[in-house]
């Protein structure tokens, strides 16, 4: 069984929008992924905000939709498994209000937590301090593509 990393959007991003920042490292890591060297998990919240996040940055409607469909069917071929919220509903409440994040990110934190998995982000809110001891203490790491 390959190794289980939890990823959230700003990872998954970097699969479709070029010229982002740690590309490579992130085309690397979809490579793994879809070679099943790597096992991902994210909470089903994921979709929405790549979809979101390529909104925001202007990306065609069609090209949106596409990096959608390709999400979806990489689930639906078990090469990525996304998460019902309910499963780490409590945890990302607790992470929530201890952290003060934002319930996306604490959404990330508590499916990593669920999953016993390291969580593999570029989000400047789960990036700090306070954050890293939390999941230190959950017996996870947050880690980077750098």
């Amino acid at each position: 069984m390959p190794e289980t990393i939890a990823v959230d959007a700003s990872i998954v991003v970097k699969w479709f929008k070029k010229g982002e920042a740690h590309e490579q490292q992130a085309l690397k890591v979809r490579d793994d992924i879809f070679t099943t060297k790597l096992h991902a998990v994210a909470p089903e919240w994921l979709f929405l905000e790549v979809v979101r996040a390529l909104v925001k940055v202007g990306y065609p409607k069609n090209k949106i939709e596409e990096a959608y469909a390709s999400l979806k069917e990489a689930t639906s071929l078990d090469l990525f498994e996304v998460v019902p919220m309910s499963r780490s509903l409590d945890k990302a409440k607790e992470a929530e209000i201890e952290l003060k994040l934002f319930a996306s990110d604490a959404a990330y934190l508590a499916t990593a937590i669920a999953y016993g998995a390291d969580l593999l982000t570029e989000d400047k809110h789960l990036l700090n301090k306070r954050v890293s001891t939390y999941a230190e203490r959950e017996g996870i790491h947050i880690l980077t593509l750098e």
